[in-house]
């Protein structure tokens, strides 16, 4: 026997195998039917509670009037939006936070301003740029007080003007103060009172003046001007003052009397000595200036010249004419012309004596 189950132990090997094979292939087949059962239960289950699918809508209307109120994504006042932080720049090496410290980037103008102001600070050409082609740039709005992205605000016009001392047409009136008479008045009726007399200057012009007596055809001839009259010829010129006066110059006396007249334009006053033959007689130039050649430049435009006489009105405007601001020619002074606008005084200085700039003044 036992030689018999060893001559046949590979059978009997092979058949126990195939006993356990059998089983465990009954064993699957019977799990795998069960596992089929519990996932019908659980999708029956799943349909008894799932919600029903919405109906769609046929409504257009409603549809129509959702798109037209999209949500709106806003821009904070640091610069940033929804979806992109605010910018920063790179300076140096370094990346800078414009909201963070104090130091501008443009000087002078401060980095909350340009924000303010909708500008783009990471351009660092933004103070020279001119958004609304308003014809002034960012600068010279921040220095007016004046908003570069209202195209209905501008900064004072006049500021676009400037001029050089070659600029200002000037004429130079040389008086002599040649003597004085005094005569008795003659009344209407042609009575002569000796008790009262006039008081006549004397001025001969040392270059050509215009001569009212001869249809002002210009002479040199002499001219005769009384105490609060103006010089024929001449008349912003008025005789004001008068007082006799004497000087010594080696051992001999001379008549120094000094005659005042007064520039009726600009207040200004001038003596002229009474002509005599000392060394230290001198003729003494008037000079009037008449008018002035302005500069007038916007950016982005073309440089346009304006001749304007004293006392004149003139017109400047923006680059497309629609916004106009009219000023007079009110004085030349030494501190630069001087503009009315409106009632108000505005000072223009030299640009050959300072860079261009104005003043305003009360």
């Amino acid at each position: 026997m036992k030689n018999l189950l060893l001559r046949y132990n590979h059978l009997v090997l092979l058949g126990i195998a195939s006993l356990i094979a059998i089983g465990s292939a009954i064993f699957l087949i019977l799990q795998a039917m069960g596992f089929q059962d519990s996932l019908k239960g659980a999708d029956s289950l799943s349909k008894q509670q799932r919600t029903p699918a919405p109906t769609a809508s046929s409504n257009s209307v409603i549809a129509a009037n959702h798109l037209k109120q999209p949500i709106l994504w806003k821009t904070s006042d640091n610069g940033s939006s929804p979806l992109v932080s605010r910018p920063y720049l790179l300076k140096e090496g370094k990346l800078i936070d414009p909201m963070v410290g104090n130091e501008p980037l443009y000087p002078p103008v401060p980095n909350q301003w340009l924000i303010d102001h909708q500008l783009d600070y990471t351009d660092v050409n933004i103070l020279d740029r001119d958004p609304k082609h308003k014809g002034f740039t960012v600068r010279e709005e921040f220095l007016a007080g004046t908003d570069p992205n209202n195209a209905d605000q501008f900064p004072l016009l006049y500021t676009k003007l400037n001029y050089g001392e070659n600029d200002i047409r000037k004429s130079t009136y040389l008086l002599e103060f040649v003597g004085i008479e005094t005569n008795a008045i003659t009344d209407a009726n042609g009575v002569t009172d000796t008790n009262k007399v006039s008081i006549d200057y004397q001025l001969r012009p040392a270059q050509p003046l215009p001569n009212p007596t001869k249809g002002d055809r210009p002479d040199n001839s002499v001219r005769i001007v009384q105490k609060g009259a103006t010089v024929p010829g001449a008349p912003f010129l008025k005789m004001v003052d008068y007082s006799d006066k004497t000087k010594t110059i080696n051992d001999t006396e001379y008549d120094f009397g000094e005659l005042v007249l007064e520039n009726t334009l600009t207040g200004e006053h001038h003596t002229l000595i009474k002509k005599n033959t000392s060394r230290e007689y001198k003729k003494s130039p008037i000079e009037l200036v008449e008018s002035v050649t302005f500069h007038y430049q916007l950016s982005g435009a073309p440089l346009e010249d304006i001749t304007v006489e004293r006392g004149k009105s003139f017109d400047l405007g923006s680059l497309d004419k629609k916004h106009l601001e009219t000023y007079k020619l009110v004085d030349f002074t030494k501190d630069g012309i001087l503009l009315n606008k409106g009632g108000k005084n505005y000072t223009i200085k030299s640009s050959s004596s300072a860079a261009p700039s104005a003043s305003p003044s009360l």
